[in-house]
């Protein structure tokens, strides 16, 4: 687990970076357009960069607003985010979530006009702006979606489950605050790019830089944190048993061991055998101080039934396990406990078995079996 909370927050960290890289790129472009009067860019070819951006700021002048139809404000650009309340039945349970009816933008022309002369503004497309909120709640006008639904084209409604209810957010450019453009000039007017979206913003050419670049510090910092912190729970996995190794020497802490599939000749009742497919993990032991101990395995998941089991071998393949293995408490699908007879220094082999099927991982130790008495 905290080997993918690990690497969970090394993937945050990454977003984060990328996402400062993001808005420090945008800031940059913004920088990069050439910063014009509004005459310059309306009368003025030379004022676009090579690839024909240019960037304005002015007041908004318009002889025919658009009204927002919600709030009944007037402004040059409008987008209605329009939500339903639907309560669905499946498998016995009912839930109720909030599903997009309609991403509705209506933009139009207008002028900027810095005092020098007006430039005209396109939106009719999407744009990027920081839009002003004027409405949120239900639709007006009645039930349903009220005065909303002559305005927006509803996503396709496959009629699944029943619709309790519509909520709409509304956010506007309006008229009243001076507007930051930035896009492409075609025949002195601005316009969104072959490849973007125009650019506006109340905050004015500073005041927008100056926010794309905190947010950019602030998300490569925390990228930089979260990643930072991420590469030692990667590495040390706390809270996370570390893996048994190859060889195991007397008793062993808790550790981790991977089972793999394996098909095996099982002895039956009558001396035949018959293939059997499971889960298996063989050890090398060494012992050095004679005496008895006790094994244990349990799974690491605390899900599915692996009934695992364990058998000691001497150096010529005769188990030394007393009696047979048993279950740790109530949970014997998950845990298994065995004790050896009193062993001598050599060296064992141990193989842990569980069933097909089963999580792989089980967790496993070694122990000096209570009130053990040592071979002489």
């Amino acid at each position: 687990m905290a080997l993918y909370i690990g690497l969970g927050m090394l993937v945050l960290g990454a977003l984060g970076i990328a996402l400062g890289f993001f808005f420090r790129s945008q800031a940059g472009k913004i920088l990069a357009a050439p910063f014009r009067k509004t005459a310059e860019v309306a009368g003025d070819p030379r004022a676009a960069d090579a690839s024909g951006m240019a960037s304005c700021e002015g007041a908004v002048r318009t002889q025919q607003p658009l009204t927002a139809p919600c709030s009944g404000q007037p402004c040059v650009h409008y987008h209605l985010k329009v939500e339903k309340q639907v309560k669905e039945s499946q498998g016995g349970q009912t839930r109720t979530s909030w599903k997009l009816v309609a991403d509705h933008h209506v933009g139009s022309s207008f002028w900027l006009d810095d005092g020098s002369g007006p430039v005209a503004i396109h939106t009719q497309q999407r744009v990027d702006a920081d839009l002003r909120q004027t409405f949120a709640g239900p639709p007006p006008g009645g039930p349903g979606l009220g005065v909303l639904a002559g305005v927006v084209t509803p996503a396709p409604d496959h009629g699944r489950g029943e619709v309790l209810g519509y909520k709409v957010t509304e956010r506007i450019i309006g008229l009243d605050a001076p507007l930051f453009a930035m896009g492409q000039v075609h025949g002195g007017q601005l316009a969104a790019p072959a490849s973007g979206k125009l650019v506006v913003s109340t905050r004015g050419r500073d005041g927008l830089v100056g926010a794309k670049k905190r947010i950019a510090a602030i998300a490569m910092a925390v990228g930089g944190l979260v990643a930072a912190a991420g590469v030692p729970i990667v590495i040390l996995r706390p809270g996370e048993a570390k893996a048994c190794g190859g060889s195991l020497q007397d008793t062993v802490a808790e550790c981790a061991i991977e089972s793999k599939e394996v098909t095996i000749d099982e002895t039956q009742p009558d001396g035949s055998t018959k293939p059997v497919t499971l889960q298996q993990k063989v050890l090398a032991w060494k012992v050095t101080k004679a005496g008895t101990y006790e094994l244990f395995a349990r799974q690491a998941a605390k899900k599915g039934k692996t009934y695992p089991r364990i058998q000691v071998e001497n150096e010529l393949g005769f188990p030394v396990n007393i009696g047979i293995n048993w279950g740790l408490s109530s949970e014997s699908a998950q845990s298994t406990q065995t004790k050896t007879a009193s062993l001598e220094p050599g060296t064992y082999k141990i193989y842990v078995w569980s069933d097909k099927g089963g999580p792989s991982t089980l967790l496993f130790k070694i122990a000096e079996a209570k009130n053990a008495t040592a071979s002489k």
